[in-house]
């Protein structure tokens, strides 16, 4: 099992070279020579990230999260398991569309879902709602989405440019919905999807958006955003944050937002 690295400088030197030695004994040399080497490693790229993540701070850099590569990595991203394959489980996804979904979207609404992927909440939002406007800066995304739900006349399919909703027309829809879309949008892209929130929503529409709270901080190719920012994002644009949700329980049941310190923020428009 893989250790935190962290962990390691609660335990001196001496201690390590001894916990070395007994590795020997108890495991044999390569076995405790291939440690070696993941300690080693892992260690290192630790030292890497954290020093990356520093200067992307310190330099407003884009990182990984430019709407230029996003572009570039879903357009190429092998969408077989229609993004299910971020689904944490079967029990979890329908706690997502029970405490999430179906209280934020109405029934026979209209919605805007921003990045659809392969359609993991597409195929929900078409079966509750009378109009679902998809809009993914992937035209692999669209163009898979469009095949996949072929009979669905109640859903139209947009290639978007990771900033705006200038398809939509203005107080045209009742709720916004996105999932595992957010954790890769950076500030001043997030920023701009707010105001288009503000300008896409009737009066009393709602919104769902889960996100990263900890500005990338943690890994997982995260954005440098955190749920202080989003919060700030949609408070200027005029919409009210309801709530910002990282653990919630169903049924006695603890279910997280996502692996990274994940967070679903509801909003809706005054």
């Amino acid at each position: 099992m893989k250790d935190i690295v962290e962990n390691r400088s609660h335990i001196g030197l001496a201690t390590k070279l001894k916990l070395m030695w007994m590795a020997i004994r108890e495991n044999g040399l390569i076995w405790t020579s291939q440690m070696g080497l993941y300690y080693l490693g892992s260690g290192l790229a630790n030292s890497a990230y954290t020093a990356a993540a520093k200067r992307r701070e310190s330099k407003n850099l884009p990182g990984m999260n430019s709407p230029q590569m996003n572009k570039l990595i879903w357009d190429k991203w092998d969408w077989q398991a229609k993004g299910e394959e971020w689904t944490i489980s079967p029990e979890w996804k329908t706690s997502v569309i029970k405490t999430f979904l179906r209280p934020n979207v109405p029934e026979n609404s209209s919605v805007v879902e921003i990045g659809p992927g392969g359609g993991r909440w597409t195929e929900t939002l078409i079966d509750r709602c009378s109009h679902v406007t998809a809009i993914d800066i992937s035209e692999a995304c669209v163009i898979e989405c469009r095949q996949r739900f072929s009979s669905a006349s109640n859903a139209e399919f947009i290639v978007g440019s990771g900033s705006d909703l200038k398809q939509v027309a203005d107080e045209s829809v009742d709720g916004v919905w996105s999932f595992d879309v957010f954790v890769h949008i950076n500030k001043p892209q997030f920023e701009s999807y707010a105001r288009e929130f503000a300008r896409v929503l009737r009066s009393g529409g709602r919104g769902v958006i889960q996100h990263g709270s900890v500005g990338g901080k943690n890994g997982g190719w995260r954005s440098d955003v955190t749920d202080t920012d989003v919060a700030t994002f949609l408070q200027r644009a005029g919409l009210k944050v309801e709530e910002q949700i990282a653990v919630w329980h169903d049924n006695g049941t603890e279910f997280q937002a996502g692996l990274y310190d994940d967070v679903v923020t509801t909003f809706s428009k005054p």
